[in-house]
């Protein structure tokens, strides 16, 4: 009887055996699905793709497909992972192992050689199939600052030995540091983290690690902050402060402005000091203190070092508030000893010592900078802005997939009207409504709506110019406090809405779901009227209702759900801003470019780029590591010009950081130098004035062999090459 016990015993699972095979059996389904699903999708991009962003995608190479399925199949896996295991049990998933995935996205992204770079643009320029090698997306023409100015500038650097200073731009070596953030081997380059991948793998993976790294590192410092900010009282759910991270990570100012200004170094360094700052005092231990230290000194050396004051100032108010709220929170509680303070001392004497090195390095460019035409000192005085542009911000998600054109109350493209969907005015009105509720004040709260109203003030209705000064608003134009409002307000939003929720009924919340829906959207197509179509603005208004749902919701068994929903609304928009582009070859194998760096390694000399996008062109000879004379001045050089204008009678005009074209002419012209746009202008100048200015080559889009200079002549030297020719400056004996 006993072994005949044994034999059934054996013959049946236990229940954790049972819990287990069923767990395994749902895994393997989910990856089924999500396996079919990424073939589906895979095959169907292609329509997607010209549906969607008008852009046909004909004959696709198999690796663009397999990179297609490679980052659509962990994607859709995770969405089947709800189905098959609940939100919850993913959700804490998710937090327990953010980090390892964070880094895991950073790497499959260096390791696939794919970045968010639109440099695909080059193809379209040179007569070659812009479409080569985008996984998904479509590149973005407007951002000239990234990929002609940032991607090459840092591309030129792995030729430069990624010095300081970089001789490869005109006649006068460019500071590659304080102007524009390109890698640099230098001490203070600990402050811009995001450049290492430069520095450690070159070009190509460090674009990547560039992109990535960025993306990710904002999400999850964001999403920390939000828990951050709820305090002991957790006034912040997961979910909510999930939806908090992709407002700012996914908003469509964050992804239009990605790859310029330094937009997202400066919130990282705000959301991760504020971190730090509340971790360092509820800590006693000496080493997490002073580590603390050192990530808050490098935070605020971040911040510094983005160089952008327009959005700098508005943000250093809403750090101040911060700080001084968690100061608030701890008071009473905060005790250093006597080595930690010591120890402080020393992390913030180093800190000093890197941000002197920079400025006394980058002393003449500073001062260079802070004497141009353009940028110059900036005095301004705000005022001129719609009211109507605070609650308007739904249009923007439509902006990926349909170019902006002016409208009746707006002016702009694509990157100037983009905004946060920072839900205006409901973070406003749930902290009032919370604090009249409850009876009493919250510093943070009244600090944010305080502030709110005083940048509202100065874009709408403008300071006289003292105040404007006394308060640092004069570097701050009216258009560029979208930053620091929509940040307001989506603090507010996130941080108060749990409480609101808990003191109102289900009636209470979907009407305010419903009215914020009927008015965004209203505004919305009131703003963009030209640019919003019928089909448009449904979108828009479902898109308000889901995340307007999803933060009334927040106290609800629903909430999760419809806040993953609206996550996935904002990534969905966010996300396809920017392209998904696979190597760096429109930037690094141009036929035209590889045919200059062999001529220049032949016989080394100065090129210049003559005809239609030649300021353009300049850039990317650099980017391949040959010297160009006509390569964006980041600081101008006024004693190089002075051999063309000797009596500094044009010096306005290249006295600025600008695109220069140039134009070869018979005669030397009456009026060589002509303002075309506040950053850029063109020289006429005859051959004779090119060997003065040290120019031996010119690679131009025109016929210059037939023309007949005085005394010179251009002799062509190697192939027309997507409309490009090369020629020698040579003198006639």
């Amino acid at each position: 009887m006993m072994e005949v016990q044994n034999v059934k015993t054996l013959g049946t699972k236990t229940p954790a055996v049972k819990v287990m095979s069923s767990r395994w059996a749902r895994l393997a389904l989910t990856l089924l699905a999500a396996a079919i699903i990424s073939s589906v999708c895979v095959k169907a991009y292609p329509w997607f793709s010209a549906k969607v962003f008008n852009l046909t995608l004909a004959g696709t190479e198999l690796h663009i497909k397999l990179l297609r399925l490679a980052i659509l199949f962990p994607i859709w896996t995770l969405v089947c992972s709800w189905f098959s295991f609940g939100l919850s049990q993913v959700g804490e998933w998710l937090h327990r192992n953010r980090f390892r995935l964070g880094a895991a996205i950073i790497l499959a992204a260096v390791v696939l050689n794919i970045s968010g770079s639109s440099l695909a643009v080059w193809n379209s320029w040179l007569g070659r199939n812009g479409a080569q090698d985008l996984v998904f997306g479509a590149p973005r023409p407007i951002r000239t600052d990234e990929y002609v100015v940032g991607t090459p500038l840092a591309f030129s650097q792995a030729y430069n030995d990624y010095g300081y200073f970089n001789w490869l731009f005109g006649d006068k070596p460019a500071d590659m540091f304080i102007i524009k953030d390109a890698p640099v081997w230098f001490p203070t380059e600990i402050f811009r983290p995001f450049h290492w991948g430069y520095l450690l793998l070159g070009s190509s993976a460090g674009l990547a690690f560039y992109w990535s790294a960025r993306l990710v590192v904002l999400f999850l410092s964001a999403y920390q902050f939000f828990l951050c900010i709820g305090g002991e009282k957790k006034l912040v759910s997961r979910s909510m402060a999930a939806l908090g991270s992709s407002l700012i990570t996914f908003a469509p100012l964050t992804q239009w402005w990605f790859a310029v200004n330094g937009l997202p170094e400066m919130l990282i360094a705000v959301f991760i000091s504020i971190c730090c700052f509340d971790y360092m005092l509820q800590r006693q231990e000496t080493w997490v203190r002073l580590l603390c230290g050192a990530v808050i000194m490098q935070c605020a050396g971040m911040f510094i070092f983005t160089l952008y004051p327009a959005w700098q100032i508005p943000m250093g108010y809403i750090l101040l508030g911060l700080i001084i709220a968690i100061v608030i929170r701890h008071w009473g509680k905060i005790r250093f000893k006597p080595i930690q303070i010591v120890g402080l001392i020393a992390v913030f004497l180093v800190f000093a010592a890197l941000l002197g090195m920079a400025l006394l390095k980058s002393a003449d460019t500073i001062r260079a900078m802070m004497s141009t035409s353009y940028p110059g000192s900036r005095m301004s005085k705000g005022g001129g802005r719609s009211p109507l542009l605070m609650f308007s911000s739904l249009a923007t998600l439509c902006l990926p997939f349909k170019d902006f054109y002016e409208s009746a109350m707006l002016t702009g493209n694509n990157v100037e009207v983009s905004v946060f969907i920072d839900l205006c005015p409901l973070g406003v009105l749930f902290a009032v409504m919370n604090m009249v509720k409850r009876r009493k004040a919250n510093f943070l709260d009244c600090y944010l709506i305080v502030f709110l109203v005083f940048m509202s003030v100065f874009a709408i209705v403008g300071f006289p110019a003292w105040l404007s000064k006394l308060t640092f608003m004069s570097s701050v134009t009216s258009s560029r406090t979208t930053v620091a409002i929509g940040i307001c307000n989506i603090i507010l939003l996130i941080r108060c809405a749990r409480e609101w929720c808990a003191n109102h009924s289900v009636k209470a919340k979907a009407a305010v779901a419903v009215v914020y829906t009927a008015l965004a959207a209203g505004i919305a197509y009131m703003v963009f009227r030209s640019y919003l179509d019928g089909s448009m603005t449904v979108s828009c208004a479902a898109a308000g209702f889901i995340l307007a749902a999803a933060v009334v919701s927040c106290d609800l068994k629903v909430g999760k759900i419809v806040a993953t929903l609206a996550t996935l609304v904002m990534a969905f928009s966010g996300l396809a801003v920017n392209p998904v582009q696979y190597s760096t070859k429109p930037i690094t194998d141009q036929p035209v470019a590889q045919q200059v760096r062999i001529l220049q390694e032949h016989k080394p000399g100065v090129w210049v780029t003559e005809g239609d996008n030649c300021a353009r062109l300049a850039n990317l000879l650099v980017a391949n590591g040959v010297k160009t004379f006509n390569a964006l001045a980041v600081t101008p050089d006024l004693q190089g010009m002075k051999r063309l204008d000797p009596e500094d009678k044009w010096q306005h005009i290249y006295n600025r950081y600008a695109f220069i074209s140039i134009n070869i002419v018979d005669k030397p012209a009456k009026e060589p130098f002509k303002l075309t746009v506040s950053d850029a202008y063109t020289i006429d100048v005859t051959p004779e004035q090119l060997e003065q200015l040290g120019v031996t080559y010119v690679l131009s889009a025109n016929d210059l062999s037939k023309r007949t200079f005085d005394g010179y002549r251009l002799v062509k030297i190697g192939e027309t090459v997507s409309g490009e020719t090369p020629y020698e400056v040579q003198r006639i004996n």
